[in-house]
């Protein structure tokens, strides 16, 4: 491994970080979001082993911006000296216990612990690793609906890594829709669900949401996973109503606190009321039950 590695930083709003993220991806090997102290600002840092093209990073960030409609943020290119990037990113991504569910990464050498749920996820593969607080808010979530209810008929809507996917489909033992409009996010979930040994559960597709052919032939569903972003959600919502059948559950994630009223409006709209709100370091997720 190379003895010269480059930082690259830059500081987005907290709704926009995963999308920015996305934007870092194909040049680095890591990427780590931290929330400022103000919870106004969400800061990512990322690694590169080679020197990135600079004027690409900074067209792949600028287009990002240019979809979200939001200004582009400063993006800052350092060479750092290389640490033992393995004891670096032990240290970085140590195993997580959330519930009931142990999150782990390939570098963890310790014994799985008995009774919980054990999830292999890398991190920097598609969204999802549980660090972030919405991943955190939703795997609560599903552990508290574990102890009163059962699921058969589960879709995880935008899953990223299928993190949330998995720890459905180990729960309840259910086969489940893994749904992202993102194809190199498909291609993570099927490899991370072939790596924790339940690739027959998994069902990852590539689509436009509930217009998703495979979407809309499996259900209507028992539960609905999406952990997303506040202005998609809402605008999914009359879909979402649709697709979950009466009695069904969903989890809804990937805002902010201040934003959880805006989007539960939308969805009580369409006949969905109000069971739990879940908050973790100023981001929230709200548990809904269809009437």
């Amino acid at each position: 491994m190379s003895d010269r590695l480059w930082r690259i930083d830059l500081s987005v709003t907290p709704e926009l970080a995963d999308a920015y993220e996305y934007a870092l991806e194909d040049f680095c090997v890591a990427v780590t979001q931290y929330l400022d102290d103000d919870e106004l600002a969400q800061r990512l840092e990322a690694y590169a082993e080679v020197q990135p093209d600079e004027e690409a990073l900074r067209a792949s960030v600028l287009a990002v911006s240019e979809r979200m409609g939001a200004s582009a943020p400063e993006v800052t290119i350092t060479e750092v000296q290389n640490k033992d990037w393995l004891a670096e990113y032990a240290r970085k991504y140590p195993p997580l216990q959330i519930g009931r569910y142990f999150i782990y990464g390939s570098h963890f050498q310790g014994r799985l612990p008995a009774g919980k749920i054990a999830l292999k996820v890398e991190a920097a593969t598609a969204f999802g690793t549980g660090e972030h607080a919405s991943t955190n808010g939703c795997l609560q979530a599903l552990d508290k609906l574990s102890k009163k209810y059962r699921f058969n008929r589960p879709l995880d809507m935008g899953c990223g890594s299928a993190i949330l996917a998995m720890a459905i489909a180990k729960t309840w033992g259910a086969s489940v829709v893994a749904s992202d409009i993102d194809a190199q996010s498909v291609d993570v979930a099927r490899f991370n669900a072939e790596v924790n040994g339940i690739g027959s559960y998994i069902l990852p597709v590539c689509g436009d949401g509930y217009h998703t052919p495979s979407v809309t032939r499996n259900g209507p569903y028992d539960l609905i996973m999406a952990n997303i972003l506040a202005r998609p959600l809402s605008s999914m919502a009359k879909d979402l109503a649709k697709h979950l059948q009466p009695g069904g559950f969903a989890i809804l994630a990937g805002f902010l606190e201040r934003d959880a009223n805006w989007v539960f409006a939308a969805h009580r709209c369409h006949g969905l009321v109000l069971v739990d709100r879940i908050k973790v370091n100023g981001w929230q997720t709200l548990v809904l039950r269809k009437k």
